[in-house]
């Protein structure tokens, strides 16, 4: 497991930017979690052979299958747990090993970014596979008093991509072998009411 903001000063720095902000407020019993989303154009990444630029050069091909985000309130509000689950498949028989790396954010309801983080995630195929499954869970401290505004933030992901590879994604190509699902937007709900588990 990766400690998203693990240290001290990391933590002081993110509440004082979360306090500029103007979100602390007074504490109240209610919880609401933040919601999730993958960056539109990022859920999928093309890695292209050196020079490549179509399907047929594309060596491996990475997608974001999922993001689950859950929290608890914290001594400094909330605590958030998510989860990154990534589906790769090769294209090249060649490819045994890789590296790709992703990227979480926490975005306000104006879309303003508040933190980025950006991550190396490796993968390793066995010679008998040309697919396998990876995932990552981070956890982040969202310096809330009042726990009830969590649902003001969202928890964004994507993958780190090159400009060759956004381009490949916005003219509705795709790595060979991946189902590749809509991005999802990354617009913020309106808050619902109750509390999330």
């Amino acid at each position: 497991m990766r400690l998203f903001p693990a240290r001290a000063a990391g933590v002081a720095a993110g509440a004082l930017m979360l306090a500029s902000c103007g979100i602390m407020g007074s504490r109240e019993a209610k919880l609401v979690c933040p919601a999730s989303f993958i960056a539109p154009d990022t859920d999928k990444l093309a890695e292209f052979k050196p020079g490549g630029t179509t399907l047929r050069d594309v060596e491996y091909g990475v997608q974001i299958a999922s993001i689950n985000s859950k929290c608890e309130r914290a001594d400094h509000g909330l605590l958030l747990r998510t989860k990154v689950s990534f589906r790769i498949v090769a294209n090249d028989p060649a490819v045994r090993r890789g590296t790709f790396q992703y990227f979480v954010s926490v975005v306000d309801g104006k879309q303003n970014i508040l933190t980025k983080r950006t991550y190396v995630m490796p993968f390793e195929l066995d010679v008998r596979e040309h697919a396998t499954n990876r995932a990552d869970e981070l956890v982040e401290n969202l310096p809330l008093l009042n726990t009830a505004t969590g649902g003001d933030y969202a928890i964004v992901a994507g993958l780190q991509l090159t400009e060759a590879q956004l381009k490949f994604n916005r003219a509705g190509s795709r790595p060979p072998s991946i189902a590749i699902a809509p991005a999802t937007s990354v617009a913020i709900p309106p808050k619902k009411s109750g509390t999330t588990p």
